[in-house]
């Protein structure tokens, strides 16, 4: 009964809360912080665009030609650099963000990538062009990283899920401008085929570089640094037009100042930390095991050797195979834009699991038709399979691309967020590296049937991430650990659910809505 209790009690506040606020863009606040959220969102841009442009490039003969026409370890190195970068860049995450907050350390990440850019645009030989990914990578993976925590910590409550998982839809973005970039410079004769498209991989940069400072600071790092009146500045001027009694925003203020306090007074701030409970552990392994997932997948080989999957079916003409990267680009980004609005909707971890069993499905039919295309050189086949990368792209959007970043941000507590995403980005880095420069060593040794080892991988990652991720749809930033580690939460604001979960001593899934339904 204690229970029931408890939850009407929530879905009142709730309720009371929604029927305060009418849609978004009748305010002014909210139109507001919705168009700075854009800045943020621009995150993802640089990878995507960095993996369609190393796709496309390998189509060109002039870069062909330029660099000696690399394979097999030279073209592993060639596109592996960027994840190298992506690993040292790891390790500036945290200092930059927690020392200077999130907005300065996405004004470093872009600065480096704009020099990346740079060298790479004018390069004239392969060592300058690796070492200008190289920078690439600690650029992108900073900004990469800290953009969608600070579009987490700025967005309003009811919208944080879906702000979270649109930040994911701009590597698509990246990849379509990429894509139709090269689309319409490979018949330049010249090395300005492959130099126009690396140049404009710094647009997003140069736009979050100045787009920055018109960009308020995340509240949980002021409160952090002891700056609550400014925290609470921000809240009431982007939430409630400026009104820092609006009862969402005191809600969010106390909750916040509350956890951090908690967080503070049980240093829980130290590396060691990450590992310390079970409930920390628990969340070190989704970190580790979804920055496994991201990279090995089959989208590695699908975003970077999408030039060797259309030759194995016999498509090899360059028009035809950057119209194929261009058109695929914008159906992922479509896919990605309409799916990042599912999670608010329909959960987290449905959408993971629905995603990793259409992506085993699709990607065992394109194992199978390039196989019979092999043998047979069936024309219906070859044609079969451009389909299925095409829905694959698709399938993987459906929860890698949104429900995932979602996920990542949301079960971690506040001060554990930059130490623990900058360890799933050195892990994404770390199996980005690895699996981008094996991939074209499997090509080279086993030909189409190195695609078997995805189709069995993808299978063992849906096993673990069904066993392992718990639902956090209906939750706030700080009451996740309440799914994690039920009655033992430490790292939660205190409220009556606590006391609810004391008597049944269990996670709960759904049940803490405080504010997820305003708006």
């Amino acid at each position: 009964m204690k229970n029931a209790k408890v939850d009407r009690t929530i879905v009142a506040e709730a309720s009371h809360l929604n029927n305060k606020h009418g849609p978004w863009w009748h305010d002014r606040g909210l139109r507001t912080l919705n168009s700075l959220i854009f800045i943020p969102l621009m995150s993802e841009y640089v990878q995507g665009y960095d993996s369609s442009l190393i796709n496309n490039v390998q189509q060109l003969s002039v870069w062909q030609k330029e660099f000696h026409h690399p394979s097999g370890s030279l073209l592993g190195i060639l596109s592996a650099s960027y994840w190298v970068g992506n690993v040292l860049g790891v390790f500036v995450i945290t200092p930059l963000s927690d020392r200077w907050g999130r907005r300065m350390a996405m004004f470093f990440g872009s600065i480096v990538a704009i020099i990346g850019t740079a060298l790479c645009s004018g390069a004239v030989e392969a060592g300058m062009f690796i070492t200008g990914r190289l920078l690439l990578g600690i650029g992108g993976v900073v900004v990469g990283a800290i953009g969608p925590v600070l579009v987490a910590e700025l967005a309003y409550p009811s919208q944080r899920s879906t702000a979270t998982a649109l930040s994911n839809t701009q590597y698509s973005m990246g990849s379509i401008v990429a894509a139709w970039i090269t689309f319409g410079t490979f018949r330049i004769n010249g090395t300005w085929s492959w130099r126009i498209p690396s140049i404009f991989q710094a647009l997003p940069s140069v736009l979050q570089a100045i787009g920055i400072f018109f960009l308020p600071e995340s509240p949980r790092w002021l409160v952090s640094k002891g700056r609550e009146e400014a925290a609470l500045d921000v809240l009431a001027h982007y939430h409630a037009n400026g009104d820092r009694e609006d009862e969402v925003v005191q809600f969010e203020f106390r909750e916040i100042v509350g956890t951090i306090e908690l967080e503070i007074a049980a240093r829980q701030t130290k590396w060691s930390e990450l590992w310390r409970t079970p409930g920390n552990k628990w969340r070190i392994f989704i970190m580790i095991w979804f920055g496994i997932c991201k990279q090995w997948s089959g989208n590695g080989v699908v975003s970077y050797y999408l030039h060797t999957m259309l030759d194995d079916v016999g498509i090899t003409s360059t028009f035809h195979q950057t119209l194929i990267t261009a058109t695929s680009s914008m159906f992922s980004f479509a896919c990605s834009v309409a799916f990042a609005f599912l999670p608010a909707r329909v959960g987290r971890r449905p959408l993971l699991l629905w995603s990793m069993a259409l992506m085993w499905l699709v990607f065992t039919l394109i194992t199978i038709l390039t196989g019979v295309f092999t043998y047979t050189k069936s024309k219906p086949a070859s044609y079969a399979s451009v389909a299925f990368i095409y829905l694959y792209s698709g399938v993987h959007n459906l929860g890698w691309t949104g429900a995932m970043m979602v996920y990542v941000v949301e079960i971690l507590p506040y001060a554990m967020r930059a130490k623990a995403i900058s360890l799933f980005w050195l892990i994404t880095g770390l199996a980005g590296a690895f699996n981008t420069y094996v991939n074209p060593l499997g090509f080279k040794a086993f030909g189409w049937k190195f695609y078997f080892f995805y189709v069995a991988w993808i299978a063992v990652e849906f096993v673990v991430v069904y066993w392992a991720c718990p639902e956090t749809m209906g939750t706030s930033l700080e009451d996740v650990a309440l799914i994690l580690e039920g009655s033992k939460a430490t790292v939660s604001k205190i409220n009556p659910v606590t006391e609810a979960l004391a008597e049944k001593d269990r996670p709960v899934t759904g049940a803490v809505e405080h504010v997820e339904k305003i708006g």
